[in-house]
């Protein structure tokens, strides 16, 4: 009895897209997403940016200076996103799936470089954006290695990274108008 054997062999890549995926194995901060998902991503961050301006207006006239009114925004939008994963996180675990807890742990352990610095150094912009910044690149790179790896993918990793990136621009832009 012989059996017939099938290879599926992949379509070739563009020159563009294999050097992107093997720079995102080298290394993360060398991960550069695809310019279809960026240009829309960077569409909604403006719109983040935006609502960010109130929280920081809050903050001003509670008293805070501008740049200590920036990273106390900063600090808060990051325990909101630390939360959102931890919820989610115990949902998943409470329900028994496992794979999908896992993903979230990872996403946990990407951002907690963020959630541990901010508080540490109120009103230095300069150093929160580099905080931020990091914490988004990791959580790109380790969504993108999870997604290889297990390919359901978690929106809620998107919604992160488009958060970040409107923290980012929200940090690297004080003179911007609260609006």
């Amino acid at each position: 009895m012989s059996a017939d054997i099938r290879t599926l062999r992949p379509a070739p890549l563009s020159q563009a897209e294999a050097a992107r995926r093997r720079a995102m194995l080298l290394h993360p901060s060398n991960f550069t997403p695809a310019q279809s998902s960026a240009d829309e991503c960077g569409k909604q961050a403006e719109e983040l940016a935006a609502r960010f301006d109130c929280l920081h207006r809050e903050f001003l006239d509670r008293g805070l200076s501008a740049n200590e009114a920036r990273t106390e925004v900063a600090r808060t939008a990051a325990r909101e996103i630390w939360d959102g994963f931890a919820s989610q996180l115990r949902r998943h675990r409470a329900a028994g799936q496992q794979m999908d807890a896992n993903v979230l742990a990872v996403a946990l352990a990407s951002i907690q470089c963020m959630t541990q610095a901010l508080p540490r150094h109120p009103g230095d912009l300069d150093y929160a954006g580099r905080t931020v910044s990091t914490a988004r690149r990791r959580l790109q790179y380790n969504g993108g290695l999870l997604h290889r790896l297990h390919p359901h993918r978690n929106p809620a990793f998107q919604d992160a990274v488009t958060t970040l990136q409107s923290l980012e621009l929200f940090l690297s832009h004080p003179q911007r108008k609260a609006a």
